[in-house]
Order: C-alpha cells, then sequence, then structure tokens
C-alpha cells in the first residue's frame, strides 16, 4: 500500500522498526516538521540519504516531545515498520515522499535458534557495560520479545558503519539478517561489527547491485 509521508533526513544515522530513539533538532525546518507531525498525530519517515538505489527508510511515531531553551526540538520516536521510497511529491516547507511498505518475505527462523541466542546474550553484555542500571537492562531485556525487535536493537546500537546499516534495513529475509548479524558480531562480547567481515559485506552488496562488475570478475 502506498502513502505520502513527511520525510526527516537522518545524515549520521539510520533508523530501525521496533526501536525507539531520541531526536534533537534544530533547524527550522526539521523543528516545523516535527511539530505539525506532533499537532496532527502523523507519523513520518526518517531516511538517511546516501547513493543506495533503493531508498529504503523508517516509519517513525512521536511519542513525546519537548520544547529546549536554545530553541531545539527533542522528541522520542518509536519506529513503526520499513518503507521504501518511490518519489518526492514535496519540496517545501519540508519534504514529502509517496512511500510503499515493505515487508519481510521469509520469518521462518527456527533452524536458526542457537544464532538468536547468541544474538541475545550479546545484547546483554552489551547493555552491561553500556547501561548503568540494573532495572533498566532487566526492563529492556525483557522487552525483546520477538526475534526481529532483537534484530533491530543489535542494528541501531552496535552496527556503527552507516552502509552496513543500510544494507540490513534493507535485506527482507529475516534469517539472511540473523546471519549477517552472527557474522558481524565475532565472539563473546563485542562492541561493534567486525571491520573484515563488514568490507566483504559491502563489497559483495555493491557487486550483486552492479552486475556488469559482477560478470566481469
Amino acid at each position: 500500500m502506498k502513502h505520502s509521508y513527511p520525510t526527516l533526513y537522518l545524515f549520521n544515522n539510520v533508523f530501525f522498526p521496533q526501536t525507539i530513539i531520541p531526536l534533537t533538532l534544530s533547524d527550522k525546518t526539521s523543528i516545523e516538521l516535527l511539530r505539525n507531525c506532533h499537532e496532527k498525530d502523523q507519523n513520518f519517515v526518517l531516511y538517511h540519504p546516501s547513493e543506495r538505489e533503493k531508498k529504503v527508510g523508517t516509519l517513525g511515531k512521536i511519542i513525546a516531545i519537548e520544547k529546549q531553551d536554545d530553541g531545539s526540538i527533542t522528541a522520542l520516536v518509536q519506529g513503526l515498520a520499513r518503507v521504501k521510497l518511490i518519489s518526492q511529491e514535496q519540496h517545501l516547507p519540508y519534504p514529502l515522499f509517496l512511500c510503499e511498505d515493505l515487508f519481510d518475505i521469509n520469518n521462518e527462523v527456527t533452524f536458526l535458534d542457537n544464532s538468536i541466542e547468541r544474538l541475545h546474550h550479546v545484547l546483554a553484555s552489551w547493555l552491561n557495560r553500556h547501561v548503568s542500571s540494573v532495572k533498566e537492562r532487566e526492563r529492556f531485556m525483557k522487552d525483546l520479545n520477538k526475534p526481529q525487535k532483537l534484530i533491530n536493537y543489535l542494528c541501531m546500537f552496535m552496527i556503527k558503519d552507516n552502509e552496513l546499516k543500510e544494507i540490513l534495513l534493507e535485506n527482507t529475509s529475516l534469517p539472511e539478517r540473523i546471519r549477517l548479524l552472527d557474522a558481524l558480531l565475532k565472539g563473546k562480547s563485542p562492541d561493534t561489527e567486525d571491520q573484515d567481515m563488514g568490507m566483504a559485506i559491502k563489497s559483495f552488496e555493491r557487486m550483486e547491485l552492479n552486475p556488469n562488475q559482477k560478470n566481469a570478475v
């Protein structure tokens, strides 16, 4: 199904469904977008602009908003679903894109139980190092009731390379995303992705996007 949504560019990060992030924005265009969406209870798309052809973003909903003393706006945004950006319909006062839903085509992951369990422990170890509150850590881990949510938070928290994040966001196979993260997050308690594996995945992805180059190898 296709819908038109206001679109906010995230230049330094990639946002994932089923996650929650705080946004602090100070430019006039972004503030106007957030205020209008909050007043109208309207969802909007957060998109990391790059040269990738697929142009996939995440539909978000504002769950809290606050004006700061310096005039900036801080909003807490919940990721709802992936969408593909098709065409830009409006430039001012902020971008408006026609988007369509992007669903997983394969959710069968029972044969990956060992990988899911390992990744669950990897995220728990990361939280132990970075979140001081025991209650907050326990509450967070208890809320990870689906593999998709676990995978999305691993992508948000532990993958630093934005191109890798985009590859993971665009991938419509949950088992494949699990395998990619299992390969990227090596060891019992990594803090980020393995750089050599990350380069290999990005190189393969670039070849897949350029069939002429692939056939010439």
